[in-house]
């Protein structure tokens, strides 16, 4: 076989990989495909900073983009090399009518029966004769009805997984009511009591780990497809959870009762971060993520969240305690903070929350809120 259908099966080989991981694999993408997502999100910032006032529209069109431009690779890859692969062939192979043309066929020849054998299509007027064409024919036809299919059947996981992460993005929107998530967190454990207040924690943190899933999934379209309404923008939501988790940290020091539910939302938060930093923000954010290092102003920010829970909770508990809670606890100051305890952990929050969204705002050219911690204080 000749070096150039060599060539040719092995750029098919490499398009067929690319597209399988990214369809297939429940924990990667393949390499062109980050190429193009990489390019077409670059490029959507660049071109939405520049037009006034048409930010949101530009990065809603990212994310069909991305599809389409990842498809269009792969189907020009898998073509390219067919046609790589059947040039050589096209001489002594295969029946082809040359009309009036003395010289062989070329490679315009190639391009349009590889062409018209991945997209199945198959128009009959060029026939492969011998084995070896019939062979490579074969393998390009059926290589172009997987990827077909793969194409068609991710794209509609792909709205499945888009759909997930909007109805998450959605309840935290209707649940904070355009408020935060501190403020939600107070309320709903002064209206709800204690037990309703733990449900509503392994809510958000079940929601957290199904956008989580949809990240590793569907790393290609998770945090690029974008809605024209900002309801379905996945910051603000982030935000509002972590406040949540800060809250609900402190309040569990307040009340045991409340640690476990605290824990799980932040644990859930934590891997929701390092997913997201992981696939679209790069290793120095997910090195700041693994070894959160709280300043001043994070233990200032906890004080800050105690204060203002103290504050609702003791006007609606006469004996001043928490619900459930121990009348008149005093509370460590940062210094004397145990580092294993829910106060630690809590500045923990504070640190991440501030580093990822920081960094995810940074990504995508938008304007970042402050945290409710910091206009309380204010």
């Amino acid at each position: 076989m000749d070096h150039l259908s060599l060539l040719g099966l092995l750029i098919m080989a490499v398009a067929a990989c690319d597209a399988a991981i990214t369809v297939l694999h429940s924990d990667a993408e393949g390499w062109t495909t980050k190429c193009v997502r990489r390019a077409v999100w670059r490029a959507a910032v660049l071109i939405g900073g520049r037009v006034r006032g048409a930010q949101r529209h530009v990065l809603g069109l990212a994310g069909p983009l991305i599809v389409a431009g990842s498809f269009a690779v792969w189907l020009l890859l898998l073509t390219l090399g067919f046609a790589l692969a059947a040039w050589p062939m096209l001489d002594t192979g295969f029946d082809v009518p040359t009309g009036d043309a003395e010289e062989g066929p070329g490679p315009m020849e190639a391009f349009y029966f590889a062409g018209g054998t991945v997209t199945v299509l198959g128009y009959g007027d060029l026939a492969p004769l011998s084995t070896s064409a019939r062979l490579v024919s074969l393998f390009g036809a059926a290589t172009g009805f997987l990827l077909f299919t793969g194409m068609a059947t991710y794209a509609i996981e792909i709205i499945n997984g888009i759909s997930v992460r909007n109805r998450f993005t959605l309840t935290v929107h209707d649940d904070t009511r355009d408020g935060d998530g501190l403020t939600m967190y107070t309320e709903h454990l002064v209206l709800n009591g204690v037990a309703d207040t733990r449900l509503h924690c392994r809510t958000w943190a079940d929601g957290l780990r199904e956008l989580d899933e949809m990240v590793h999934r569907y790393p290609l379209v998770a945090f690029t497809y974008r809605s024209h309404r900002h309801e379905y923008d996945p910051e603000p939501a982030l935000r509002h959870v972590a406040e949540a988790a800060v809250a609900a940290l402190v309040a569990g020091e307040r009340n045991p009762a409340l640690s476990t539910s605290a824990g799980s939302l932040r644990l859930a938060l934590v891997r929701l971060q390092l997913t997201i930093a992981d696939t679209y923000l790069g290793g120095d954010v997910v090195r700041r993520l693994n070894d959160p290092r709280p300043t001043a102003a994070d233990h200032r920010a906890v004080t800050e969240v105690e204060r203002l829970l103290s504050e609702r909770l003791d006007r609606t508990d006469g004996n001043g305690s928490a619900p459930g809670g121990t009348p008149g606890a005093p509370h460590p100051s940062s210094s004397e903070v145990d580092r294993s305890g829910d106060r630690w952990e809590a500045a923990e929050t504070v640190c991440r929350s501030r580093t990822f969204l920081d960094a995810l705002h940074d990504w995508a050219r938008s304007e970042a809120a402050p945290h409710a911690w910091e206009t309380a204080g204010s």
